[in-house]
């Protein structure tokens, strides 16, 4: 498939599509054979917007008479999970939204289910292809950085129902973002902030590679301004800080290396929190052309952890 122009089924005309992911997909090469939703008229909508050929309300239908060669996913979890299935288990490769699924069972159901059809199924994680994040990695993976010995991570995006929904559909984020840059973790304690009126937690973390980490989360965060943001430090001195996709890279005896994100706007969401590049990586592996950055099995340990975090909080207190 090197080179070849894919042609892609897509399944979902929601708010999240609609805003990130269906208005960059012509930016990319292919060609938009169709778009499944169960209200035909958002179908409608998507297709007259984005340039999707054909319109369909059942997804089974579609994959029959279409035959993509990428399928994509995006809803809420339980449809990402029980479409998803059959989607990989009928030997297509897909994309699906962060998480793929509520729990760490389901994830690795999709998995099995991915490796046993030997398809690609692609996470959209995209805060592993945001500039600031490819940057940390690179440099973390240079060999002047030096081993990491410490990470600090804020988040502050907290408004699902309850604490578990929270941490699994929206702390995800900075949680795969942490152990993608810092390796697998093996230890968790978590102190729950149990003022009334607010939720958050500090979630001290022990990584394999000896490196410690806190991920800092509270509901007072302004998400719209405070989104995400970290800071690194190797054992050569260097340290990476990053705020809401701004970055500044402190090498001692070199010149700091920085990049700023600029203005807000739309179109920078989309291309600076990676959501861009991390549907280009999909199309990549699903064209053979580079391995996939963020495959469903890599994800199962960064749900793992949010379960952990999870059960930590109202083990210490957290109320539902």
């Amino acid at each position: 498939m090197i080179g070849m122009s894919l042609r892609v089924s897509y399944i979902g005309a929601g708010g999240f599509s609609s805003r990130f992911i269906h208005p960059q997909l012509g930016r990319h090469g292919v060609v938009l054979s169709a778009i499944c939703d169960l209200d035909e008229a958002r179908a409608r909508y998507a297709a007259a917007c984005h340039g999707f050929e054909r319109v369909y309300t059942d997804f089974h239908e579609m994959l029959e008479r279409e035959e993509p060669d990428a399928v994509f996913c995006v809803g809420p979890q339980a449809m990402q999970y029980a479409v998803g299935l059959e989607v990989l288990r009928a030997g297509f490769p897909l994309y699906v939204q962060k998480p793929a699924a509520i729990s760490s069972e389901q994830t690795r159901e999709m998995a099995e289910a991915a490796r046993e059809a030997g398809v690609i199924c692609h996470v959209g994680f995209n805060l592993r292809s945001a500039p600031a994040a490819r940057r940390t990695r690179e440099a973390i993976l240079s060999g002047e950085f030096g081993t990491p010995t410490l990470g600090i991570f804020r988040y502050g995006l907290m408004s699902r129902p309850n604490w578990r929904e929270a941490i699994l559909d929206q702390h995800v984020h900075a949680i795969d973002l942490l152990l993608h840059l810092l390796g697998h973790w093996r230890a968790a304690q978590v102190t729950p902030i149990l003022q009334e009126g607010t939720r958050g937690y500090v979630a001290g973390l022990a990584l394999e590679s000896g490196c410690a980490a806190a991920l800092c989360t509270t509901h007072e965060m302004d998400a719209s301004d405070e989104f995400i943001a970290f800071e690194i430090t190797g054992r050569a001195g260097h340290t990476v800080f990053c705020h809401d996709g701004d970055l500044r890279y402190h090498r001692p005896g070199a010149a700091d290396v920085m990049m700023r994100m600029g203005t807000w706007n739309q179109q920078r969401l989309i291309d600076w929190w990676g959501y861009f590049d991390d549907v280009a990586s999909f199309f990549a592996a699903v064209r053979g052309e580079a391995e996939d950055i963020c495959p469903i099995a890599d994800t199962i340990r960064t749900m793992e952890l949010g379960e952990e975090i999870a059960r930590l909080c109202y083990e210490g207190g957290a109320s539902e």
